[in-house]
């Protein structure tokens, strides 16, 4: 029992950058079809970061945030 919560930990943990990179097309499919060039370029800045980037922002967030 114990490995098997282990497995579904580690499974799901991994699936989060795969979650955000659909997300994230869909996102950018969206921006396509803005019908001005700069509201489309300024979408496709708003939703460009990589999973990692994003993952290092938000902990970067979370250690500023800790009270000290």
């Amino acid at each position: 029992m114990k490995h098997a919560l282990l497995l579904i930990a580690a499974f799901s943990l991994s699936g989060c950058a795969f979650i955000y990179d659909q997300v994230q097309d869909i996102a950018q499919a969206k921006c396509a079809n803005n019908g001005d060039a700069q509201a489309q370029r300024a979408c496709e800045k708003r939703n460009a970061p990589a999973y990692d980037d994003y993952e290092a922002r938000r902990k970067r967030l979370q250690e500023g945030n800790r009270p000290g």
